[in-house]
């Protein structure tokens, strides 16, 4: 498989979020996570939706993350959760059968596929990383 150029439609999503440093991530996102599992049904969420790991911005050393469900509205935001607009765009998207540690080489594989053809990624690194039955789709979003 090869990345590909897809079109995403308008998303609202409720969940936890979190800013931190870089360095971080990986003790603070677990936690994250299963703060989101034993609060998720708390979320109207959208019928068959799906995890989704949204990293909303990366500015300096810190980045912006909210792990959350697609919803139709963000009309009922659980207190201590967000709910954020995601506007249809432009993505680079790649399916990463791996172990979740290696998900950065598969974003790593997005970003060399976007130098090569020339594409400009946001310079917010704006991403969505989906969780399906064991998979997960990794979308980057693009200009």
């Amino acid at each position: 498989m090869h990345p590909k150029i897809v079109e995403r439609h308008e998303l609202y999503v409720i969940g936890l979020s979190m800013t931190c440093e870089e360095n971080e991530l990986h003790t603070l996102m677990p936690e994250l996570w299963r703060e989101f599992s034993r609060r998720s049904h708390e979320i109207p969420a959208l019928p068959e939706s799906f995890p989704l790991d949204v990293s909303l911005e990366h500015r300096g050393t810190k980045y912006t993350q909210c792990v959350g469900l697609p919803v139709p509205t963000l009309e009922r935001i659980p207190k201590g959760m967000k709910g954020y607009h995601v506007p249809a765009a432009r993505y680079i998207f790649w399916k990463h059968e791996g172990p979740d540690i290696e998900i950065w080489k598969s974003f790593d594989k997005i970003q060399r596929f976007a130098h090569k053809q020339g594409i400009e990624l946001d310079p917010l690194d704006f991403k969505i990383d989906e969780t399906r039955e064991g998979t997960h789709h990794l979308y980057q979003r693009i200009l």
